[in-house]
């Protein structure tokens, strides 16, 4: 969920516990309002008819057209002094005007007379429909909740975006971030504390990262680098013992083994020098390289080393595939794809090509598909690893596509393992 939304989801919760707290003290206060002013009427109009009794004056109709009624009854001392002489009360009484019964506050006051007689005098003027007004009074906060809502997250939605200025640009920076590459500084053009502390512990964590990617490519480097003398002094040794007279078969066999592991070695290591070269940008030499015909080449080279195991090649071509790169690198790339389509397939079968302006895709057929989110990852291989493979050959594709500004993509459609290399994405330097 994005903070935004978060913010909305939050300021909504809050808004509405608050308008509904805020509505139901609103009713309460204009309720009791209401009923102090109608109190306020009854008394004056008790006080009047009870001044007209005690004085014998002519009360006045209780069908006076105002809807205000009472009526006065004799009532014993006991009653008198078991209830409060004042008592206000809410109920329903009949309207003679209107012939219906309507909600009323009604006065109730025990007086008495000259001769001390009690009587009980009920004063009753109509009030108002209250679920009338709870139904008035929800419309009104259910409206007042979303204006102030609207208002509220517009308000809130523009603070936040401005403000959060310099956090999306972190973010995209984050985002446009290669290790290795020459990258632009962390922004930090801010006046806001927390965030300029977060782009300088950003920075500090990128300058630390950098460091030890820097030390981890030197280590390669210079580790595959003085490899190489050894493996070679010993894959000459093994030669000189093989060629060497008076040893068993046993003795040429482990031998021979063992050459083979030296050879993997060798491999291996000039893999690895070879992909620290690329990542530290060693390849700067660029030419026009067309790779169709690049890919052409490269597959007549390998039908004719694995063309015996009953594999063809269905080529494609929908245009000339140019771009400009180095050559070297462009050998790798198709020759690493082609290799492991070739290497790879599972039985006979066809291995399909297709070129156009904008990439091109190498498949082979496989029963299984491969764990997209690690294929291109050293030393990744599903099943067991075949002699001659150094599980690095996906990787160094990747590599160059990196370096090339090119995207390479996997997927398994059909009982086929497919990779796409696109150079869309590398146009500027395309010719």
């Amino acid at each position: 969920m994005k903070f935004i939304s978060r913010i909305t989801l939050s300021l909504s919760a809050v808004l509405l516990v608050f308008i509904a707290v805020w509505g139901f003290f609103f009713f309460r206060i204009m309720v009791s309002e209401i009923n102090d002013e109608t109190d306020d009427m009854l008394e004056e109009y008790s006080q009047d008819i009870i001044m007209r009794w005690l004085s014998g004056s002519r009360l006045p109709s209780t069908d006076n057209g105002t809807n205000n009624t009472y009526y006065v009854r004799r009532v014993t001392p006991e009653y008198a002094a078991s209830l409060p002489n004042i008592r206000y009360e809410d109920s329903e009484i009949y309207m003679t005007s209107k012939k219906e019964t309507e909600p009323a506050r009604i006065r109730r006051q025990v007086f008495m007379d000259s001769e001390g007689a009690y009587h009980e005098l009920t004063v009753a003027i109509p009030s108002f429909e209250r679920q009338d007004l709870i139904r008035s009074i929800l419309w009104s906060i259910a409206v007042l909740y979303l204006i102030l809502l609207i208002a509220v997250i517009l308000i809130s939605v523009v603070v936040v975006m401005y403000n959060m200025r310099p956090f999306r640009s972190l973010l995209k920076w984050l985002d446009s971030y290669v290790p290795g590459k020459k990258n632009a500084p962390v922004p930090s053009d801010t006046d806001i504390i927390e965030f300029r502390r977060l782009a300088g512990a950003v920075q500090n964590a990128a300058d630390r990262f950098e460091r030890q990617y820097d030390i981890q490519k030197q280590f390669i480097s210079n580790a595959s680098h003085e490899l190489q003398t050894p493996l070679a002094v010993c894959s000459g040794r093994i030669e000189m013992l093989l060629d060497g007279q008076g040893l068993s078969e046993e003795m040429t066999g482990e031998l021979i083994r063992l050459r083979r592991t030296v050879d993997d070695m060798t491999r291996l290591n000039r893999t690895l020098l070879l992909m620290s070269k690329i990542e530290n940008g060693q390849f700067l030499d660029t030419e026009t390289v067309d790779l169709g015909a690049l890919i052409e080449e490269k597959v007549r080279v390998f039908g004719e080393i694995y063309g015996g195991g009953g594999l063809k090649v269905d080529m494609v071509r929908g245009g000339r595939l140019e771009v400009k790169m180095n050559g070297q690198l462009a050998s790798m790339l198709v020759g690493n794809l082609l290799k492991n389509a070739f290497v790879h397939s599972e039985g006979p079968g066809v291995i399909r090509i297709e070129v156009t302006p904008e990439m091109f895709s190498v498949s082979n057929p496989g029963t299984a598909p491969l764990d997209g989110s690690r294929v291109f990852t050293r030393f990744y291989q599903e099943n067991s690893r075949k002699e001659g493979s150094t599980g690095l050959g996906l990787s160094l594709v990747k590599a160059v596509c990196d370096d090339s500004g090119f995207s390479v993509a996997y997927s398994y459609a059909d009982g086929r393992h497919v990779f796409t290399v696109s150079v869309a994405t590398g146009r500027d330097d395309q010719v």
